[in-house]
């Protein structure tokens, strides 16, 4: 699905949208003229192209609500539709100024970033079950505890475990895990996202800039 999505070449520049009517998107001779591109296409979000969009908006909304530990699966999910076309498209400023209702997000991707990005979810996805386990702990502790002396049954371990230690020790489980898995997803972000031809340049600039430091260049000849 994923190199059906990418096209024949594995990279293609993917641009969500959200519109109530298809009248309101931009035609794609707009769409042409904007980005200097030889042709592209308008697809469903919930069709064929699904679970890349899923996987965009769930980043996007963890993005942009970094302390929230689970997306809402129907709340999150606005893109209705996504125009996907050549790799390494440049956003153009006027275009995303007049259609900055509509456009959700935009990408340049390659089959490789999408399998990172499934990755970086899925780790984070990880650390939030683990956390809600924890969490969980003295909840279950104490249900425990009654449902024993429910039963009759007599069991210190059960009923006389200090369960404000438990909550104490579970205070701040997890939270350096899932810090380093939301930063690796806006890294992500600002790795792929789509920009202007200036914006690119001044990335790459900065990137070279960084390469060329003289801490960067004495690690390098050490």
């Amino acid at each position: 699905m994923r190199n059906q999505t990418l096209g024949p070449f594995g990279k293609a520049t993917v641009i969500l949208f959200t519109a109530q009517f298809d009248s309101e998107l931009p035609k794609l001779a707009e769409m042409k003229r904007f980005l200097k591109i030889p042709d592209g296409k308008y697809y469903r979000s919930h069709g064929h192209h699904s679970d890349l969009c899923n996987k965009i908006e769930s980043l996007i909304h963890i993005h942009r609500n970094p302390s929230e530990e689970q997306d809402n699966w129907y709340r999150d999910r606005v893109a209705t539709d996504v125009f996907i076309t050549v790799a390494d498209v440049h956003s153009d400023l006027f275009m995303t100024l007049k259609y900055s209702a509509l456009i959700v997000a935009g990408y340049n991707l390659t089959n490789a970033a999408v399998d990172e990005l499934e990755k970086l979810l899925q780790n984070r996805k990880d650390v939030c079950r683990m956390r809600g386990v924890c969490k969980r702990w003295p909840i279950t502790l104490d249900d425990n505890a009654k449902e024993v002396k429910k039963l009759g049954l007599i069991d210190s371990s059960v009923t006389e475990i200090d369960i404000s230690v438990i909550s104490r020790m579970s205070e701040f489980y997890g939270d350096a895990a899932l810090k380093q898995a939301t930063e690796a997803l806006s890294d992500w972000h600002e790795r792929y996202r789509w920009r202007t031809a200036k914006e690119a340049t001044d990335k790459l600039t900065e990137e070279v800039d960084i390469g060329l430091s003289p801490e960067i260049v004495d690690e390098q000849m050490a």
